[in-house]
């Protein structure tokens, strides 16, 4: 895609972010109504959107395609994951305050952002490939992003001897969550694994099921975007601007410098556009939501991760062109 069709789609996206975000600065939209746009987002829409793109691609997906893919998914996290140990490094953050930047380094929003930013930009067919990185996410983040979290609480475990017991229950849910990993079984899983054994076998699904699914997945740009523009409108956007300016020093390598490198990196290995393409833009989204959940559950600070959330989500309208401008 050149530059140009590429800012275009991006524009549309921003104007559409727009919209969500004056409908809510003029009434029309709240809080309430938002978070139910955004549970539709979460369990219908978007993962009819993964369905659909694998039940309108034609033929079957070689078994050396997914697994190539699936290595280059592992591969990407694996350098995520030590990136955010070297930024906050970089940062001179205290140690207890690294699993923030940790998880927005890790996790960026797939499902809400990921999905349909590559289908407006790179099409239906890119949606395999996000697809598989998406099996990948939701495993690393039930498994080294909750253990992240636990070292986190651990940390944070520097109360008086009677709120200490209250801490240490704390650790032990997020332990039992890790344990049994239930959380992993949602709607965002299962999509992905049926889309990917859709594109292996390419079997034949009933006219009215496929329908269904089209039309649910027709909304999931529009409705996504609009939810984005409703959270940013009802954010503080004096804190958001005047807060840690490190802040901005980290969003600098994590929106731009880290998936530069990477993209750099993967281009002489990868001879397939679309594999590249999308790969670019998953490393390029902004911090992902479900990190900010999983804090709020285990009551950790979570003030900087959701300014972090929200102004990498501003930033990434301009910085994941850029990025595609290496491919």
């Amino acid at each position: 895609m050149s530059s140009l069709a590429l800012f275009m789609e991006m524009l549309i996206i921003f104007i559409l972010i727009v919209l969500g975000f004056f409908m809510y600065r003029t009434g029309r939209m709240n809080t309430a109504n938002a978070r139910s746009l955004s549970v539709l987002v979460t369990t219908l829409c978007s993962p009819a959107l993964q369905l659909n793109a694998a039940i309108n691609t034609e033929g079957r997906l070689a078994p050396s395609v997914f697994l190539g893919a699936l290595g280059v998914a592992i591969l990407v996290y694996a350098i995520l994951i030590t990136a955010s140990y070297l930024i906050c490094l970089i940062l001179k953050k205290p140690y207890k305050e690294w699993y923030t930047y940790q998880m927005l380094t890790v996790y960026g929003n797939t499902g809400f952002i990921g999905f349909p930013v590559c289908m407006a930009v790179l099409g239906n067919s890119s949606l395999v490939y996000a697809s598989i990185n998406n099996l990948v996410f939701n495993f690393l983040i039930y498994s080294y992003g909750m253990a992240i979290l636990r070292k986190a609480l651990r940390l944070q475990n520097t109360a008086p001897e009677g709120e200490r017991e209250a801490i240490t229950e704390k650790i032990n849910a997020g332990r039992r969550i890790f344990d049994n990993l239930k959380p992993m079984i949602n709607a965002g899983t299962l999509s992905a694994v049926l889309s990917v054994f859709i594109y292996l076998l390419d079997p034949k699904l009933p006219r009215v099921l496929t329908s269904v699914i089209s039309y649910t997945a027709n909304a999931t740009v529009f409705l996504s975007m609009t939810v984005l523009g409703c959270t940013i409108a009802a954010s503080p956007l004096k804190e958001l601007i005047t807060g840690d300016k490190k802040m901005y020093l980290f969003l600098f390598f994590r929106m731009l410098a880290l998936p530069i490198v990477i993209v750099l990196l993967l281009k002489p290995f990868i001879h397939n556009a679309l594999l590249l393409g999308t790969t670019a833009i998953m490393v390029s989204l902004p911090g992902g939501n479900l990190p900010l959940m999983l804090c709020k559950q285990l009551e950790l600070k979570d003030r900087e991760l959701s300014r972090g959330i929200i102004l990498s989500t501003l930033l990434c309208i301009v910085t994941i062109p850029i990025v595609c401008s290496f491919l």
